[in-house]
């Protein structure tokens, strides 16, 4: 996803639709993003897009075959310097057409200062508010690809996957490390250099039997949750009052199971009304994740024989703001 001139699509809705497929299908898109607009902001493009202020696709390669793909991932870390060839594999989530899963991941990779490579891997969700039930089933089918999806991804010349799931994404990637845990897939599970899981729509309960099963568990693994994520308030209603994970209103069993938290209930700088985006269109968010605030409160970047000095200590600002939301892992965390 790059700014590259030509001729931009006015929709990449016929590419894929929310139907579902037994098959991954393979394509290449570049995406332009345009300078004026406010950061964690999406402008979809008219029928005629502006570049200067509209997203837009301007370059796309359908249909291509496995190898063609790996190989041309490889070409774009080749392009990286050693320490930036990651992947970043984004699941979205519910409620999310193709198009707008492609367009959220490349607000995210322009406005956090991404300087990997990004895949985004899409499953078949209807897109309409109405048809919750119909992606909840489509995302329980779709781990046995995001897997096959990994398996292709590990085969690449990248140092490392960063696995992102938003909302019911997180889901599909909890099934998926679920199955790769018990499969014994530890390989697959070694070649994960993060996940993150941003207001993840899953039952609290449920992801204690599959956080169960992912051993090694990857490292840093982190939640990003807010107890004022509207979404999430809706879901819970649906399913009798039982808590989703994403709420927050288990930060200590997290933080007991190796597990990062990012509490965004008191950040309030998002676009989203619903607060189910926050952790893609808050400036807070965005400013540590850029300043390395963020990456320097997570445990690979402590050393955990030693006693840790106050989170954010001697690192400006910044990190007091994440001082007050960041909750490491129980134990290696001795200053809260």
């Amino acid at each position: 996803m790059s700014r590259r001139c030509g001729k931009p699509l006015t929709t990449l809705s016929p590419f894929y639709s929310g139907s579902r497929s037994g098959n991954i299908n393979f394509a290449e898109i570049d995406i332009s993003v345009p300078r004026n607009r406010e950061p964690g902001t999406i402008v979809y493009p008219r029928k005629v897009p502006n570049l200067a202020e509209q997203f837009a696709a301007v370059r796309h390669v359908t249909n291509k075959s496995e190898q063609q793909f790996i190989g041309a991932i490889n070409a774009e870390l080749a392009k990286r310097t050693p320490a930036t060839r990651t992947i970043m594999l984004f699941v979205h989530g519910y409620n999310t057409n193709f198009a707008s899963g492609i367009l959220r991941q490349a607000q995210m990779v322009h406005d956090f200062g991404f300087e990997g490579v990004p895949v985004n891997f899409s499953w078949a969700s209807a897109g309409r508010t109405a048809l919750y039930l119909y992606d909840r089933d489509s995302a329980q089918l779709a781990r046995n690809g995001l897997r096959d999806t990994l398996k292709v991804l590990a085969r690449t010349n990248a140092r490392g996957i960063v696995l992102l799931g938003h909302s019911m994404g997180g889901f599909v990637a909890m099934e998926t490390l679920r199955d790769i845990g018990i499969r014994k897939e530890q390989k697959l599970l070694n070649r994960l250099e993060a996940v993150i899981l941003a207001s993840p729509d899953i039952d609290g309960k449920v992801f204690q039997t599959q956080i169960r099963e992912v051993k090694p568990l990857p490292q840093p693994f982190m939640i990003f949750v807010s107890s004022r994520d509207r979404a999430l308030q809706i879901s819970q209603r649906l399913r009798g009052g039982e808590f989703r994970l994403g709420a927050g209103a288990n930060i200590e069993e997290l933080r007991h199971e190796g597990i990062t938290v990012i509490d965004l209930s008191n950040v309030e700088d998002g676009t989203d009304a619903t607060n189910h985006t926050t952790f893609a269109t808050s400036k807070t968010v965005m400013n540590m994740v850029r300043s390395g605030a963020l990456r320097r409160n997570t445990p690979e970047a402590h050393n955990a024989a030693k006693p840790l000095a106050p989170i954010g200590e001697g690192i400006g600002k910044l990190s007091d703001v994440a001082s007050a939301i960041i909750y490491l892992p129980a134990k290696i965390a001795v200053v809260r």
